[in-house]
């Protein structure tokens, strides 16, 4: 192989194609590629930053809904607890009304038996002294009656 003019101008013409191709075509695609590739890291960055910060919403969320639910809990123990104290304080007071009026029931009923007693001691007597008067045939006092009835 021979090296005359012609191969140094080819290679001299091939040098100058590359020089310029490099400055035409392939320096602004390299520019283009690292401009790309610095979005597409800065946008992969602000996923991650969001990505992130999502999770934290998602945690504190978490933590707000189990907080308002612990204190729904507590409400309704609470109200459960004071409508049973309200409810035994009721059944009390209804069972001590209830006793009250059972207490007075018997108070009345005694106070008829008494007087339905004397009511029956007056008629015995009354027709005791009626029989009395009729088979002996004087009238027995009602004294004498009493005693023997006690």
């Amino acid at each position: 192989m021979e090296f005359n003019a012609t191969f140094i101008i080819s290679i001299i013409s091939f040098l100058m194609f590359v020089a310029i191709m490099n400055k035409i075509f392939y320096a602004p695609i390299t520019n283009i590629v690292q401009q790309r590739e610095e979005k597409i890291k800065k946008d992969y960055d602000a996923a991650d930053s969001l990505k992130n910060e999502a999770t934290t919403i998602l945690k504190d969320r978490d933590e707000k809904l189990a907080t308002a639910e612990q204190k729904a809990r507590d409400i309704i123990a609470d109200k459960i607890e004071d409508y049973n104290s309200k409810s035994k304080e009721e059944t009390a007071l209804a069972a001590e009304q209830a006793a009250q009026r059972i207490q007075e029931q018997k108070e009345l009923l005694n106070q008829e038996k008494i007087n339905s007693e004397r009511e029956l001691k007056s008629k015995v007597i009354e027709l005791a002294q009626s029989i009395s008067s009729k088979i002996l045939g004087f009238n027995v006092e009602k004294d004498e009656i009493e005693g023997k009835i006690g």
